[in-house]
């Protein structure tokens, strides 16, 4: 019979002897990491995401005349500026070489087309504070990003270069207008094109021919009632940085685009008679040779600046926890700050990526029926096929961190990431693969007799998808792809120990 030998820093040392493996003793996870703390701030929520109310009403009937008026000229605007956009980038072939004068020149058209359109969607003043520094003090601007409405303001006030997803390049007008600011196109998902984008950024910011690099370093809009993480190109190149701060003050309507779309906020923009927007220039950033050589903290001084002018928390937010709020209502979940999970903190403290939130994200969702964001003892134990033994209450355990009889999604992705690397639990999985393999002599686990026992004794659960998924990879599972699977589903060990326990009994 096959043991694994536990000594070996979770590693099978395969060997033949007499006793049983006592696997229970494995469970001990003593040593498992403290959750990190959450902030209660949700800087993608819209307050106002649900059109309804009284004045909501007589808003819309009062300015509905208003509402046709307005995208008729926006239309003509539209239309005017794509017209000079096209003159001022006829025959314009280089996109890495500065835009001559004349050109720029010509694009002022379309920059007074921008403040037209502005006017439409209610901005009839905008309220400055400070002003723009001259190029030569400072190269590059930071803002941060609220609604679609600021790249439209910079565009008319500055006409800098910016850098945006290169999927706005496609895009119908935006492609044209894009152009000819000459913006550094990156792909969020590629680490070259982002590396490549920097020294694009450096090149041009030492080039006093292009005009001044405008960048949005927290990569994606906010509320504006937080500063999220910020992206380090900005500040990698090392050059005195403006930064900039954009308020759009409210009553009734929050015009952020967070989690609405733009098909809903458009057009109660255009429904409101006026808008409110204010942007302030803060002084200039100089770094110190310390940040110089370390952009982090350069970044982090400006964030610091700008969130004491806005007079907002900073928190530890990133795109990815945009995508996991907006998955999470395509769930069908509560829109609750649960659902974020302030990936740059869990990326530095779990190494965790988007792609494991999001996938962790899914498998809260099956498990959580209910639908209420709180994955209760009986969601846990019913979709994991385990009964209210000490066994299952110990696994529940495991995920009920804060001992408050339910799961949040935040403890399900860090007990899972957490549970997944503790040394217990590897040696646990060693011993469980082990116990299923002990009768066969090419150490392979046989898919389905596996199957069989999980049919009997989880039945009706909804991991059985999961574990339906484990057993059709393959008829014979080696120790690597085992091990493999179970630590990227951690909360499978428990009802596939029970059943491979029987399959040894047998």
């Amino acid at each position: 019979m096959c043991v694994v030998d536990v000594q070996d820093s979770g590693r099978s040392a395969i060997s033949s002897p007499n006793s049983k493996v006592k696997w229970w003793s494995a469970w001990e996870f003593k040593d498992l990491p403290p959750l990190p703390a959450s902030s209660p701030v949700d800087p993608f929520r819209n307050s106002s995401y649900k059109f309804g109310g009284a004045w909501e009403v007589f808003k819309a009937v009062l300015c509905s005349p208003l509402l046709v008026v307005r995208v008729i000229l926006i239309g003509v605007f539209l239309f005017l500026g794509f017209l000079c956009t096209k003159l001022a980038l006829w025959r314009w072939e280089s996109d890495h070489k500065a835009m001559p004068r004349w050109r720029r020149d010509i694009m002022w058209g379309t920059r007074v087309c921008a403040r037209g359109i502005l006017f439409c969607f209610g901005f009839h003043w905008i309220q400055r504070i400070g002003r723009p520094a001259p190029r030569e003090v400072a190269p590059i601007l930071v803002s941060n990003h609220v609604s679609f409405i600021d790249p439209m303001f910079y565009f008319f006030e500055l006409f800098p270069t910016i850098v945006s997803s290169s999927s706005h390049n496609d895009r119908l007008f935006v492609g044209t207008i894009i152009r000819s600011m000459q913006v550094i196109p990156v792909d969020r998902l590629s680490p070259a094109s982002r590396k490549s984008a920097i020294a694009e950024i450096k090149r041009r910011a030492m080039c006093s021919d292009f005009p001044r690099l405008l960048l949005f370093p927290e990569a994606t809009t906010t509320n504006g009632k937080a500063l999220i993480s910020f992206k380090p190109g900005a500040f990698v190149p090392g050059f005195p940085i403006q930064p900039v701060v954009v308020k759009y003050p409210h009553v009734h309507f929050d015009l952020s685009w967070g989690n609405i779309s733009l098909k809903s906020l458009i057009p109660r923009m255009l429904l409101q008679f006026h808008n409110f927007m204010q942007v302030h220039y803060l002084p200039v950033i100089y770094p110190s040779s310390h940040e110089k050589s370390h952009p982090a903290d350069y970044a982090q001084r400006v964030r610091y600046a700008m969130a004491r002018s806005l007079n907002v928390p900073e928190t530890e937010h990133s795109y990815g926890d945009l995508l996991l709020s907006a998955r999470s209502l395509s769930l069908k979940m509560p829109f609750s700050t649960s659902f974020t999970l302030e990936m740059r903190k869990m990326d530095t403290q779990l190494q965790l990526t988007d792609a494991d939130a999001l996938y962790y994200l899914e498998k809260f969702s099956i498990m959580n029926s209910s639908r209420s964001g709180q994955l209760t003892r009986f969601e846990f134990l019913q979709s994991l096929g385990l009964t209210h033994s000490p066994f299952g209450e110990q696994a529940f355990a495991m995920f009920d961190r804060k001992k408050h009889e339910f799961v949040t999604f935040q403890e399900f992705v860090a007990a899972s990431v957490s549970l997944s690397r503790n040394a217990s639990f590897l040696k646990l999985l060693d011993l469980t693969f082990c116990h299923a393999v002990h009768k066969n002599s090419d150490e392979m686990l046989l898919m389905d007799k596996v199957a069989t026992l999980l049919e009997r004794n989880c039945a009706g659960s909804t991991s059985k998808v999961l574990v339906d998924q484990f057993c059709k990879q393959t008829d014979r599972m080696d120790h690597a792809t085992f091990c493999l699977y179970l630590k990227r589903n951690p909360e499978l060990i428990f009802p596939l120990s029970l059943v491979i326990l029987s399959l040894n009994e047998e």
